[in-house]
């Protein structure tokens, strides 16, 4: 009797099934900063795998998919073109921000967003549920104030818009880190009048440094006059006191000494005249001297 043909087939074709049923179990992993989670035919299994490498189980008909999540820390500008209705004018700003993926949620990004190559990116997460929340609570917020007010207080602006998003994004996958307005870009009628009042200021700092320094100059000058008349004064006291000394010791017996001492000295002397003393103070004799002395002079020319 023959023998199955079944049974006849060596023992390594038998197992070709099997082989190929193991090389259905890839070996995949889950990069850092991400998690992930094992997609069955029947839908995700419950637990989230951590960063790691592993093998899927063998399949046959059906083989299951790992979906990773990132959920590391990302940074994201928004861009901004808003009308200002207080200054009736537009500005341009920008909000720059640090997010990251809440992981209170990350069950439902797995059940709710569609993988793309088997990953869910932090950019589908924001641009689903956190962007458009984002840009309205910025412009609702932004539209209370007027322009000089936001470059005045752009810090606490900033506070302002970072408290009123992160309460909005409460519930959602997105949590939000930081956040504050940058690059504000003024229109450019208000870029002038600021350039014009700058340059005023300028203006003003100048002229207030000029006359600060003209008034220590002034301030010089004047220390310099009264130095001067200090001196002047000390001068003049100081001459009186030779004048009151002086009229103190010249006295009439003193003015005959002098005068005796004057003739002696003109006795000696060949170019001479002699005078009675008692006329040399009269005026026929002064008028007489004065004549004698002018033709000596012609005579001389």
């Amino acid at each position: 009797m023959e023998m199955p043909k079944l049974l006849k087939l060596p023992a390594f074709l038998l197992m070709l099934p099997f082989l190929g049923l193991a090389a259905c179990a890839d070996r995949v992993e889950v990069p850092p900063a991400h998690v992930g989670k094992v997609l069955t035919k029947n839908g995700y299994k419950p637990s989230t795998v951590p960063p790691s490498k592993f093998r899927l189980d063998m399949c046959l008909f059906y083989c299951d998919k790992l979906v990773t999540l990132a959920i590391a820390d990302f940074g994201h500008l928004e861009k901004f073109k808003l009308f200002m209705p207080k200054d009736q004018l537009n500005m341009s700003f920008d909000i720059r921000m640090t997010g990251a993926v809440n992981e209170k949620y990350i069950d439902n990004i797995f059940d709710r967003m569609p993988p793309q190559n088997g990953n869910i990116s932090v950019s589908q997460v924001y641009n689903t549920y956190a962007q458009p929340v984002i840009r309205d609570v910025v412009r609702r917020v932004i539209a209370k104030y007027s322009i000089n007010e936001i470059a005045s207080s752009r810090e606490m602006l900033s506070q302002e818009l970072f408290t009123a998003v992160a309460s909005s994004l409460e519930g959602t996958p997105i949590k939000i880190k930081r956040l504050g307005i940058a690059d504000v870009q003024f229109p450019k009628v208000i870029t002038e009048a600021k350039e014009r009042a700058a340059e005023r200021r300028e203006l003003i700092e100048q002229e207030k440094a000029q006359f600060e320094i003209q008034k220590i100059q002034m301030e010089r000058d004047l220390e310099r006059e009264k130095m001067n008349r200090a001196i002047a004064r000390e001068k003049a006291m100081g001459q009186k006191e030779v004048n009151d000394l002086l009229a103190k010791s010249v006295t009439d017996k003193y003015l005959s000494y002098r005068t005796l001492e004057v003739l002696e000295t003109m006795a000696e002397s060949n170019n001479k005249v002699f005078v009675p003393v008692e006329a040399l103070g009269t005026i026929g004799l002064q008028q007489a001297v004065f004549s004698e002395q002018m033709k000596q002079v012609a005579r001389k020319r």
